[in-house]
């Protein structure tokens, strides 16, 4: 009796130990998937983490959730996380991240989320763009407007503060909400053959890893044009980053050109 008790000790005991080996794993895995790495930081990029003096991103430096990731005029970056999500800041911009969420508080990104990613949100003061996989892009102009693109795939925008208030994004629309809107316009048709010609935040990047499917959904759209008239998002010439800042809380012109 003694030598079977003592065996179910010695049973319990190994059990207990393997749970406490391996118990931390899934949480220390999922501490990694919030993981970023800068893989480009062009001109003036700063890394902004809390009760810290701002600090310039280095190629292959760790940026952790929480930390904010600032660029300057005619400034670019690009995170990589371990889960091959991809996320670029145009110039002027700041971004953070938190679990399967980005916040941009001004400026302008690309979000490309893989299948394998399980969804994220575009989180700004106005509005939220969310969705399973796809490639966007967000512009915000805190006294101006935010506009979300979707590039490949599909997306869903509500605004903040009106719940149920949600509107569908396919591959090649875009919408555009004033601050302080109670209502989300219809969705417009832009030509993502020009987008992909003049954004740099695909032009002065490596190629996406979907580009294939972005190409795809514009030769789609110059086979069988949708009813509306498309337009380009980027407008009808690159101009100055300098005379675009100076005019950047006057005109509603998109910057993801820049």
């Amino acid at each position: 009796m003694n030598k079977r008790l003592r065996h179910r000790v010695r049973v319990i005991g190994i059990l207990f130990a393997f749970a406490i080996a391996i118990g931390p794993t899934p949480f220390t895995m999922a501490a990694g998937q919030n993981a970023a790495r800068v893989t480009q930081a062009i001109h003036n990029v700063q890394l902004l983490a809390p009760d810290a003096a701002p600090r310039p991103a280095s190629i292959n430096g760790n940026v952790r959730p929480g930390t904010a990731v600032r660029t300057g005029s005619d400034s670019r970056a690009e995170l990589a996380f371990t889960d091959r999500t991809l996320t670029r800041l145009g110039a002027n911009s700041v971004l953070s991240f938190g679990e399967g969420e980005f916040y941009l508080a001004n400026g302008s990104m690309l979000l490309y989320l893989p299948k394998s990613s399980g969804g994220a949100r575009i989180k700004t003061a106005v509005a939220t763009a969310a969705g399973a996989s796809f490639t966007a892009m967000a512009e915000y102009r805190p006294k101006s407007w935010i506009k979300f693109i979707v590039l490949e795939g599909h997306a869903s925008v509500s605004l903040k503060h009106h719940a149920g208030e949600t509107r569908s994004l396919r591959a090649g629309q875009m919408i555009m909400v004033r601050p302080g809107a109670t209502k989300l316009p219809e969705p417009q048709d832009v030509d993502l053959s020009e987008l992909l010609k003049r954004s740099l935040l695909v032009t002065q990047f490596p190629r996406l890893p979907n580009l294939n499917l972005i190409l795809a959904e514009a030769n789609t759209q110059q086979i069988s044009p949708p009813s509306s008239p498309m337009i380009d998002p980027t407008g009808l010439n690159t101009r100055d980053q300098r005379a675009a800042a100076t005019e950047r809380e006057r005109t509603p012109k998109s910057r993801f050109d820049r």
